[in-house]
């Protein structure tokens, strides 16, 4: 199944660009995932969780991610195996940074498979509402993540310094607060329910009055 996405940040497509170099960062604002270990070589080892209606699955899985300094484009291929229910998830990612001048896009484009149990729930509907879901909070997140640090300075208390850890000149290594959203999991049944309740609105407003 292929699934297209596109958002854009308020920030210069270079810092844009060094956020996506940092494996760390990107894994930090996608809701549900989680660093297992900590990357070597562009080499990520992580878990994701989400929530199926009365099904909890927790994919164990590891990736890899290539860069194009030249041209900011990048990939990610990974697996990933949930054992309660043997279910498995293989697929690649493809992302390009585009500079749009007063704000800088983000194109993905994930192609992936699901085997296994939980294979059922990999309609299309399901599918994009989850992909929607996930790119607007991880748009929300990165651009938290990507605010300039005089933002984040103003938070500190008169007369408290913010360490020296935390005042690198590069966006991944402020790791400024980032939005907050439930990061432990995610509810594709809430999603479903919203794509209904946005389908029905529709019908209705087409409806003849």
């Amino acid at each position: 199944m292929d699934v297209k996405q596109r958002f854009t940040i308020d920030a210069p497509a270079d810092d844009v660009w060094q956020a996506f170099q940092d494996p760390a960062l990107l894994v930090e604002c996608l809701p549900g995932a989680t660093l297992t270990e900590p990357v070597a070589d562009n080499h990520l080892k992580l878990m994701f969780q989400v929530k199926l209606g009365p099904i909890s699955a927790a994919f164990a899985g590891e990736g890899d991610l290539s860069l194009d300094d030249t041209a900011h484009t990048g990939g990610l291929q990974g697996r990933g195996t949930d054992r309660k229910s043997n279910s498995r998830v293989k697929g690649e990612a493809a992302f390009a940074v585009i500079d749009e001048g007063a704000v800088t896009a983000v194109e993905l484009n994930v192609s992936f498979s699901i085997t296994g149990k939980l294979a059922q729930f990999s309609r299309e509907g399901i599918v994009k509402a989850l992909a929607d879901q996930l790119t607007r909070d991880f748009a929300d997140n990165l651009q938290q993540a990507l605010q300039p640090e005089a933002t984040a300075d103003a938070a500190v208390p008169a007369g408290e310094t913010r360490p020296a850890s935390e005042r690198g000149g590069t966006p991944a290594g402020s790791r400024p607060r980032l939005k907050s959203v439930d990061t432990s999991s995610v509810n594709a049944l809430s999603l479903v329910w919203r794509m209904i309740v946005s389908w029905w609105r529709r019908l209705l407003g087409k409806s003849p009055a």
